[in-house]
């Protein structure tokens, strides 16, 4: 509907208006008295045309006409939209039609982008955290909603199975064996611990070098504590993508080359510098360490290189850590000097979590091996509750995740809230088909000539038409929090809407509409909940 309203407003600007190329905002208000949708362009056209507002408003109003609204009107500069009754049966009608189609988009996906969705992509040095847990869901779900929106989804996981990291983690299972090491101040810091590493120390044989040892280590962690458990929880990757498969072709060699005819690399202390500073940064950074090794930054080039260039994504989403965020522009610099546009990259940022127990902010640490997994939470409290209370929150914020009403069973938690709405819709399409006769079945979701009396039933559906929009909307922003709050609000529609009205009365034709009225919502809130990989469930 807001697509809708945007193009007759573009329609009609472009006649008064050629040269205006300013954006067409559409919304839904929060105050249902200043209608279903209203639009602000008034406000932009004003300095177009040295006209107040309110007069462009009411100009644009009274040539504003669509059989899908009953008014449209000016008020205070805006242009407020009221949907007519027969434009809200006629889209109860198309969700019961489309049924779990309903608010993908009609693009087909031969039109729509190649997307690469990258997320979690924790170290390999040991099980995935609670912080893992809300960046893997929050990819799952954006992935999940793309694809809705005709676009052609790759979901990845980028395993850093070199460097640094796997020499700290072979240290860590050699010392554990037992082994004696010589190892540096800065060594000894970096060492991995928990129970983890113990186990991991007796499945290894004791004669591997510390390489070798972290190297094994990695495929045991990726394939015992990582892809198993991500699986199980609902995450399924198309790609697990190797950093070492970075180096085995000359693509290290040719961007080196590059950087070198753009003047970009000097040698200083034994190392190989870029001059980030020069893109944007806040210093330059090592591409070559002193001892030969590259650095992630020389790797995450190299990776990006291979997204745009040899893969050729349209468009490349990253879910990174908050801990990340310094990695941003030394890496956006990089890759628009050698030649990438940055349009086609989206670098979004996962705050961290602070886990809630007992009063208490518990500590997070995989070096000290203090840390919870993302098992662990998910075990304590379900996989429902996780997925949803990680998806609530904006990404740019922090979150407490509070374990206590996670788990309690009462329409406090917002999951349980969502699904008992659920599990009640099921349970009134249960009674009307026990109270009626099989053979009457079909016809009382037959809508072709039907009244809905109150303002209840048209908000109702006013709620769900908003489904669309939700997902479109997400599409462009990435704000995945938006759907579980959409689906809150779908709830807490159909629960007032359930205390105020009959579903099942005497007047056949009322209860053939709440029926149907009943039917849709069931649909819409599984489709929510299906995207959201949260169970939707039929009794509670």
């Amino acid at each position: 509907m807001i697509e809708l309203i945007k193009t007759m407003i573009a329609d009609i600007t472009r006649k008064i208006a050629p040269n205006f190329k300013g954006e067409i905002l559409v919304e839904i208000p929060e105050n249902k008295e200043h209608g279903d949708y209203t639009s602000s362009v008034a406000f932009s056209l004003a300095k177009v045309f040295h006209k107040s507002s309110s007069a462009i408003a009411d100009e644009l109003a009274k040539k504003l006409k669509s059989p899908e609204f009953s008014k449209i009107e000016a008020k205070n500069g805006f242009i407020n939209f009221f949907l007519s009754e027969e434009c809200l049966k006629h889209q109860l009608k198309e969700i019961l039609k489309k049924k779990n189609k309903y608010g993908f988009s009609t693009l087909q996906q031969a039109q729509g982008k190649k997307i690469q969705v990258e997320f979690i992509s924790s170290n390999p040095t040991g099980p995935p955290t609670i912080g893992n847990g809300r960046g893997g869901f929050y990819g799952d779900v954006l992935a999940n909603i793309l694809e809705t929106q005709g676009h052609k989804i790759t979901r990845e996981f980028y395993v850093n199975d070199r460097g640094g990291q796997i020499l700290a983690l072979g240290r860590s299972i050699k010392l554990a064996q037992g082994k004696t090491l010589n190892l540096e101040k800065t060594e000894l810091d970096n060492l991995y611990k928990g129970n983890y590493i113990n186990d991991l120390a007796k499945q290894i044989d004791e004669n591997l070098s510390v390489e070798e040892a972290g190297q094994e280590a990695v495929d045991l962690i990726l394939n015992t504590y990582i892809k198993p458990i991500i699986k199980k929880f609902g995450i399924n990757f198309n790609i697990w993508f190797s950093e070492k498969s970075l180096y085995k072709k000359n693509n290290y060699e040719k961007v080196m080359k590059d950087l070198m005819q753009k003047e970009l690399i000097y040698e200083k202390d034994g190392a190989t510098w870029m001059k980030t500073l020069e893109l944007g940064d806040t210093k330059d950074r090592v591409l070559i360490k002193s001892n030969g090794d590259e650095t992630y930054f020389m790797s995450d080039i190299l990776y990006h290189l291979n997204k745009f260039e040899v893969r050729k994504f349209d468009k490349v989403i990253n879910v990174w850590g908050a801990d990340h965020h310094g990695d941003v522009s030394r890496l956006m610099g990089a890759l628009k000097i050698l030649g990438i546009d940055l349009e086609r990259l989206k670098i979004v940022l996962i705050q961290f979590v602070r886990l809630v127990s007992g009063g208490k902010k518990a500590k997070v640490s995989k070096r000290a091996g203090t840390f919870i997994t993302f098992e662990e939470l998910v075990y304590k409290v379900g996989l429902d509750a996780a997925r949803f209370f990680f998806l609530m929150y904006s990404n740019d914020t922090h979150m407490d995740f509070d374990m206590a009403l996670a788990k309690e069973r009462s329409q406090k938690n917002p999951v349980y809230y969502v699904q008992y709405a659920y599990a009640r819709l099921c349970s009134i399409l249960r009674k009307a088909q026990i109270s009626k006769p099989k053979s009457q079945t079909k016809s009382k979701l037959q809508i072709t000539n039907y009244k809905l009396f109150t303002e209840n039933d048209l908000n109702l559906i006013r709620k769900l038409i908003e489904y669309p929009e939700i997902l479109s909307d997400i599409a462009k922003t990435y704000e995945v929090h938006h759907l579980p709050r959409y689906a809150l609000e779908l709830a807490c529609e159909f629960h007032n809407f359930y205390e105020k009205e009959r579903v099942i009365t005497e007047d056949k034709n009322l209860t053939s509409a709440r029926l149907a009225l009943v039917m849709a919502t069931k649909i819409v809130l599984a489709n929510t909940l299906n995207l959201m990989g949260i169970k939707a469930p039929d009794k509670m």
